[in-house]
């Protein structure tokens, strides 16, 4: 149980490991960190599925270590700008929630549901980000203006993408963290809800950063998403959106 359990902590990785962990995903290309952000949380939703829960003072130290790494990187974000580093510090804050509900005996069908429901946001983060670096140089919104006037369409689908990531409804974020709060205990519910609130204050602060203040000048050469690309993610929207609530139906029946 031991071996697995550390092959789940690399794979959802808990303070002090996941300072590692986010160093090497930092230093990735962008494409592979993006797929990353989704395989990790699968293959460790994967890997808990078939670990007994413990008991005594080792449940005790994991719960304490979710807590914390989930409440730490979601405070964390609320001084990030830069959308690679939200996209990955958010879905490390995440993770941590996974551990949480499995050891309140979440199954693990549910745990990777929950785990794809509560990374894919980041990985799409991530592939907007680099739509933006092409078209700025960078990814950070901190001193950029209102980027709505100049790329209308990235910034539709990078304000959706926040929807999804800070979990609100109809995404399945959402249904999953109410798996989540159903599972744990009652000091375990005010965590996840701390952590919730954090996410929708830092997303608020992106939001703060890319929708006011004065337009930007649009750099010479550059052009927003095209029709095509934009329907693509408008199609993944919608789809993400039926999932979420085919997926919260399904919850609430069991």
């Amino acid at each position: 149980m031991i071996e697995l359990l550390i092959c789940a902590v690399l794979l959802l990785p808990l303070l002090p490991f996941s300072l590692a962990v986010n160093a090497a995903l930092q230093a990735l290309p962008n494409w592979l960190r993006a797929l990353l952000l989704i395989a990790l949380p699968v293959a460790g939703a994967v890997v808990l599925g078939g670990v007994p829960v413990p008991t005594g003072a080792l449940a005790r130290v994991i719960q304490v270590a979710a807590a914390l790494t989930a409440l730490f990187y979601a405070w964390r974000l609320l001084s990030v700008r830069e959308l690679f580093v939200w996209a990955r510090l958010q879905a490390t804050s995440a993770w941590a929630l996974i551990w949480l509900a499995w050891l309140f005996g979440m199954s693990g069908e549910r745990l990777i549901a929950v785990a794809l429901a509560l990374s894919l946001p980041a990985a799409v983060l991530t592939l907007l980000a680099c739509a933006l670096q092409r078209r700025l140089g960078g990814a950070y919104l901190g001193l950029r203006g209102r980027l709505g006037a100049i790329y209308p369409r990235l910034t539709g689908a990078l304000v959706v993408a926040l929807v999804a990531a800070l979990a609100a409804p109809p995404f399945p974020g959402f249904f999953a963290l109410l798996a989540v709060l159903h599972q744990v205990s009652a000091v375990s519910v005010f965590i996840v809800l701390a952590v919730w609130i954090l996410w929708s204050w830092a997303a608020s602060l992106l939001w703060q950063h890319s929708l006011f203040g004065e337009p930007w000048p649009q750099p010479v050469g550059t052009v927003d998403l095209s029709t095509t690309m934009a329907a693509v993610w408008v199609l993944l929207a919608l789809a993400a959106i039926s999932l979420g609530l085919i997926g919260g139906w399904v919850w609430s029946m069991h």
